[in-house]
């Protein structure tokens, strides 16, 4: 009777149970767990042995636990590693007493298989280790505090950073570690809303380095609670934004110099649009009295004078008409500044038709013919870009005045990846040598100065197009004619 309820209790238990010959070490008996742990039936081990079988992965511990039984010492729950039948590692406690069955001494093994608690704990393990590699190598100030505000880890980075060893911080308050200004607000602010709440995000404080460099951080933080959910710890992320905050302020600053330098220019502007005027209308005065008087002379006592007075008179009338022309002309240049730019789709083609015909009109005895592309549309002010055309346009016509066969071409070309206008002529050309002097005001080429001009008509074209966010540029060859381009 005891046997049978042995024998059921041995079937029954979910741990490996063995018994085994201790003379020969040949399997006498063994449970249902042993088969369905290792995978062998009872009939394929019954009479072999362990080492037969390859059961143990090192047959060293075999050997060690029978050592230990004829010592008289007890084996309890020894970590050993063994083989099933499909070769798999299993993890093991393993236990063993000396029994008698009859005259024949016997070991009985009990195995508890732990191999899914190992797996489970390598893994842990792991990524516990994977944890605090990211903790201590990530390029992030970390750290975390108790429930006391005590350091109880810091990363690598964080060292790096405030440059301490991390045995000089933990167990320090973070707080030791901040000015005085962002330590009150630490304790008397931030911390005791942590500890209710369990976050907080984009704390502005000044950290103080080893060296006494104070550095700006933004932290953001959360809370670790126990079973109970009361906080035990913290993860705060800490971002130096001191390059970016002083980058800031210097951009506050710029934008300040900025607003001031508008506001001054705006207020020149101002002043010289009315110092322009003044002066228009101051020299207007005299001129008009000038001329007047020049008139009046003439008529009256124009018969009375000889020739050489005539021609005095008349180079006097005629300085006070081109004087007037020239104050009108600064004056149309210094409103470009201020004018408000009516963007529209304006068609350059027809502006180019439209400005050829006044051309024309104005000196019919000229033969020049002119070869404008249809079909050429931008976007900006078209009273302003007639003037560009015609400025262009005027020039082409005014330096190509000694060709018998004169052209003037506008179209539309690819130059260095942008779209841009042209407009070309086969007249004198210059020298590219002096390009970078066609746009400035008042500075005329030597060979420019045969024609009539005040010097002012590229330099009107460039404000216009740099108005419009674009450039303008020429290319030339003397004698040989000139293009001007302008890309919007």
């Amino acid at each position: 009777m005891a046997e049978a309820q042995f024998f059921k209790a041995f079937q029954a238990t979910p741990s490996i149970l063995v018994i085994a010959s201790l003379n020969d070490g040949k399997y006498r008996e063994v449970n249902e767990a042993f088969e369905n742990i290792l995978g062998y039936r009872r009939e394929e081990v019954i009479g072999r042995t362990s080492l037969d079988l390859k059961i143990w992965k090192n047959p060293a511990d075999r050997l060690f636990v029978l050592q230990q039984l004829r010592e008289g010492k007890k084996v309890r729950n020894l970590e050993f590693s063994f083989r099933n039948k499909a070769g798999d590692i299993l993890t093991g406690l393993y236990s063993a007493e000396i029994i008698e069955i009859g005259a024949e001494r016997c070991l009985l093994s009990l195995v508890n298989d732990i191999t899914s608690r190992k797996k489970f704990e390598e893994e842990l393990r792991q990524s516990e280790e994977r944890y605090r590699r990211l903790y201590n190598d990530t390029p992030v100030m970390l750290h975390s505090i108790d429930h006391d505000g005590r350091l109880v880890s810091v990363s690598n980075y964080w060292l790096e950073t405030l440059g301490y060893e991390r045995d000089e911080v933990i167990g320090r308050a973070s707080a030791d570690f901040l000015t005085p200004a962002s330590r009150s607000y630490a304790r008397e602010v931030v911390l005791p809303a942590f500890f209710q709440t369990g976050c907080c995000k984009d704390v502005p404080y000044q950290f103080v380095r080893k060296n006494g460099e104070i550095i700006e951080v933004v932290l953001s933080a959360i809370a670790e609670r126990d079973a109970d959910g009361r906080i035990v710890r913290s993860l705060a992320v800490m971002v130096d934004v001191t390059e970016r905050k002083r980058a800031n302020e210097e951009i506050d600053r710029l934008h300040t110099d900025l607003a001031a330098r508008a506001y001054e220019l705006e207020f020149t502007n101002r002043e010289l649009e009315a110092f322009n005027y003044t002066v228009a209308h101051d020299l207007r005065k005299p001129l008009t009295v000038i001329s007047g008087y020049c008139q009046v002379v003439s008529e009256l006592c124009g018969n009375k004078l000889d020739l050489q007075c005539r021609e005095y008179l008349k180079e006097a009338y005629e300085g006070t008409c081109r004087m007037n022309l020239l104050i009108d002309t600064l004056l149309n240049f210094s409103h470009l500044a201020h004018t408000e730019l009516q963007r529209e789709t304006v068609d350059l083609s027809a502006v180019a038709h439209e400005v050829a015909g006044d051309l024309q009109h104005a000196e019919p005895g000229r033969t020049v013919t002119f070869r404008i592309e249809d079909g050429i549309t931008v976007h900006g002010d078209k009273n302003l870009l007639r003037v560009v055309l015609g400025n262009l346009m005027g020039n082409a016509w005014k330096y190509s005045a000694m060709r018998e066969a004169a052209v003037i071409e506008f179209g539309q070309a690819e130059r260095n990846g942008t779209s841009a206008c042209f407009v070309r002529d086969n007249g004198d050309g210059f020298d590219m040598a002096h390009a970078e002097k066609l746009f400035v005001p008042f500075n005329r080429l030597s060979h420019a100065r045969k024609y009539e001009g005040f010097g002012v008509g590229l330099a009107t074209v460039e404000r216009i197009i740099r108005r419009h966010g674009g450039q303008v540029w020429a290319e030339s060859e003397s004698g040989k004619g000139a293009t001007f381009y302008f890309a919007l």
